[in-house]
């Protein structure tokens, strides 16, 4: 009971530190609903309860929706009032927002928040899983599966590799604390995650390095043109970096095992 008080608490924070960007005058503009972008969709689905389960296809689908939500809510609290949501992410080539996060504050706020609200309903699933194992043991089944691949792939997500999130916060935080190297440091993520998909044969992650490979050429001058963090925003900015990425590495700690 009281590991579920303390969820409870954990979600309201995150409610209350996300109140500006939960709704909007606008509506919620959804993109990814045609027929391509659904169709990749249902594949990616299909894929994962194939290899993994129908429950964690299920899982990885709220997880992502839920991931790609908070980044939305916090593009609308940095003032992006065109802020769409993805209902296919990185499938269907379209951007949250027409326009580039003002400062890098804003950005790393915004590309933190993705993993970051992820954190509450990962907390919560766990302990409700507890709670309803007596009752139902397909019910805990379930929300155990769900807390799993939420802390998984938000750890995942968070790696330093460009052009993952964790690889845009770090990029950000090198340009705070070492500007000078913060075009070497973008280039060996990218090269750095190549090297991991070659030696792990994953096509997924050889996806993203090229993408990568493709972004080092676009955000150069848009880069140099946003205001950067203070130190002491940046030591706040790196400590919630690396308790974002801890508390999902133990979260998903089961699961990130699994691929070791």
């Amino acid at each position: 009971m009281l590991a579920l008080l303390a969820t409870c608490v954990l979600c309201v924070m995150m409610l209350y530190t996300l109140r500006g960007g939960l709704v909007s005058d606008r509506g919620l503009t959804v993109v990814g609903m045609d027929i391509e972008s659904l169709g990749l969709g249902v594949l990616a689905f299909v894929a994962a309860a194939w290899y993994f389960g129908p429950l964690y296809g299920v899982a990885i689908v709220f997880s992502v929706m839920i991931h790609e939500f908070g980044h939305v809510a916090a593009y609308r609290i940095a003032g992006h009032d065109d802020a769409r949501f993805r209902l296919i992410p990185l499938m269907g080539g379209v951007a949250i927002s027409d326009r580039a996060p003002e400062t890098q504050a804003h950005d790393f706020f915004i590309t933190l928040m993705g993993p970051g609200i992820c954190l509450a309903p990962m907390a919560l699933a766990y302990a409700l899983s507890e709670m309803v194992a007596p009752f139902s043991h397909q019910a805990a089944e379930f929300l155990w599966i769900f807390a799993i691949v939420t802390g998984a792939l938000n750890f995942f997500n968070l790696l330093p590799f460009w052009p993952l999130d964790g690889g845009r916060c770090v990029r950000i935080l090198t340009d705070t604390f070492a500007p000078g190297a913060t075009s070497y440091v973008t280039i060996a993520m990218s090269a750095a995650l190549a090297a991991s998909a070659v030696a792990m044969q994953s096509m997924a992650l050889f996806f993203f390095a090229i993408l990568g490979a493709q972004s080092l050429f676009s955000w150069s001058e848009a880069w140099i043109q946003k205001a950067g963090l203070t130190k002491g925003q940046g030591i706040l900015a790196l400590s919630a970096y690396l308790f974002t990425a801890g508390a999902h590495l133990w979260g998903g700690y089961s699961m990130v095992m699994r691929f070791l």
